[in-house]
């Protein structure tokens, strides 16, 4: 493998893990809409903390301290920012209650 394959492929894992943890923390949330997701996130904050560990150590790992830790921020928010809004447009609340 490359240099250039592995630098790509640690961005890849990275950003998966910041926004797998994003869900993780959504899922415990009382806020989170997805009755399936809610019954599974019994774990999320713990989850959501080692997904969010594993990003950061990964991002530090290729990028340095400081810009590691704002692309981790930055993937993670967009992320939690998102999920809501999906949440509302799939209507999942409206499907079980049915």
């Amino acid at each position: 493998m490359s240099a250039d394959t592995l630098a790509t492929l640690y961005c890849v894992l990275a950003g998966g893990a910041s926004a797998f943890s994003a869900l993780a923390f959504y899922a415990a949330s009382p806020h989170c809409r997805w009755p399936r997701l809610r019954r599974a996130g019994r774990m999320g904050r713990q989850i959501g903390l080692v997904a969010f560990a594993t990003a950061l150590w990964l991002w530090m790992g290729q990028l340095g301290l400081a810009t590691g830790l704002c692309v981790t921020l930055g993937g993670w928010m967009l992320t939690a920012l998102v999920l809501p809004y999906l949440a509302a447009r799939t209507r999942p609340d409206a499907e079980a209650r049915r």
